[in-house]
């Protein structure tokens, strides 16, 4: 009943501002073509595990290619596109050497959605704001810049269903933005469509020397079924590496169920001279988490945290930053959390430390560096939480040149 009252919400919205737009669509089709370019070296260093297991160092060489496109309809309406290489969700990367014998490489759509305005070019009536809605395999509207935003959501992972932006000035110096949506997780011939709802209220604002931003999110996930659990679990059945969630802890069933989960983000950016600063940090917790019934002794393990600095311009001097993680087994869903850092999994936490310099128009060098290790486990061959365990020893450092176009 929910979810049909969401629906057709979403459905007045966009007829309402569909029929608002119809006496204004003679403006010329544009297509704006976009991208980049990034090769990357890659090394893993393991050391061995709470498991006792150790697995072999390893390195890569890799690429991704990315392109853009944006068709303004008219002034109400919208297209935008990205086409990338691979069809991992949270990648886009292709190793060199793979497939075998120079087998070509695949392509795959990573967001197609139309954005419709109620007003011309999305501005409010009084000019002090924007709103637009979105439809298709849309762009995740609940990261922002402020910061490494890697706690819950991978920044590769785009969403399919409708989403609805709105942005509104306070005065000269804040912005009051509110973003919500619906989408859904996998298409059931035979059953219930696993599905989440989200909503997400962000204040930011401040001077050229002084600014901060402070956001709430919350998120409810219904018609979860086993599948899903298990694809967070291990990752078995999914499209990416994932694992970490324990079996019956996320939802409180190995079955399925719902999952409501809160998180908050905060950001202070501050000038030390001529030298930008920022500080930022957040928290999450999974409302729905339960402790194991499967595996005794495994607690709630609902929350994520993190806590980062960065500072410097990469286009005058470089930035510097580092950051510290710390997402338990049922924070998030594994599926969706952060493939380099944490490699897909939850029951993980460490340290990012990255470097970015513009060496070049429209050239970038980027250097990440990622150590991380488990949270918790313990000696019993079946504890739930192993499948985070094995292999979360390691540094894996990324070494990348981007061209941007």
């Amino acid at each position: 009943m929910n979810r049909t009252i969401v629906l057709v919400a979403l459905v007045t919205l966009f007829a309402g501002g569909l029929s608002a737009a119809i006496a204004d669509d003679d403006d010329e089709g544009r297509l704006k073509i976009g991208g980049d370019m990034r090769g990357r070296f890659e090394s893993f260093r393991f050391s061995e595990d709470e498991t006792g297991t150790k697995k072999s160092n390893r390195a890569r060489i890799r690429y991704r290619f990315r392109l853009n496109g944006k068709v303004n309809i008219n002034v109400r309406a919208k297209f935008q596109f990205r086409l990338v290489s691979g069809h991992d969700s949270r990648s886009g990367n292709q190793t060199l050497g793979s497939p075998v014998d120079f087998g070509p490489n695949l392509f795959a759509i990573r967001f197609a959605y139309m954005v419709l305005m109620p007003w011309a070019d999305g501005m409010l009536p009084n000019s002090k704001g924007y709103w637009a809605f979105h439809f298709g395999r849309v762009v995740n509207p609940f990261i922002w810049k402020g910061g490494m935003d890697k706690m819950v959501w991978d920044n590769d992972i785009s969403l399919a269903g409708a989403s609805t932006v709105f942005d509104y000035r306070l005065g000269e110096s804040a912005k009051l933005s509110v973003n919500a949506g619906y989408y859904e997780i996998d298409e059931n011939s035979r059953g219930l469509d696993p599905h989440f709802s989200a909503g997400q209220i962000r204040l930011e604002g401040g001077g050229k020397t002084l600014s901060a931003g402070i956001r709430g999110s919350y998120y409810f996930f219904a018609e979860l079924d086993s599948s899903f659990i298990q694809r967070g679990v291990d990752g078995e059945g999914g499209v990416t590496a994932s694992g970490g969630n324990v079996p019956d802890g996320l939802t409180g069933s190995r079955y399925g169920g719902k999952l409501e989960a809160i998180e908050t983000q905060a950001y202070v950016k501050a000038k030390a001279g001529k030298v930008p600063l920022v500080l930022y940090g957040g928290y999450s917790d999974n409302l729905s988490a339960e402790p194991s019934q499967m595996f005794p002794g495994v607690g709630k393990e609902s929350v994520a945290y993190n806590v980062g600095i960065e500072g410097g311009d990469k286009k005058k001097w470089i930035k510097l930053g580092t950051a510290w993680y710390h997402i338990e087994a049922n924070a998030f869903p594994s599926q969706f959390i952060d493939s380099d850092f944490l490699d897909g999994h939850t029951n993980r936490q460490g340290l990012l430390v990255y470097f970015q310099r513009r060496v070049l128009k429209n050239t970038d060098f980027n250097l990440q560096l990622f150590g991380s290790d488990a949270i918790e486990s313990d000696d019993r061959d079946d504890n739930g939480l192993d499948p985070s365990v094995e292999n979360s020893e390691r540094v894996r450092l990324q070494v990348d040149l981007v061209y941007k176009f």
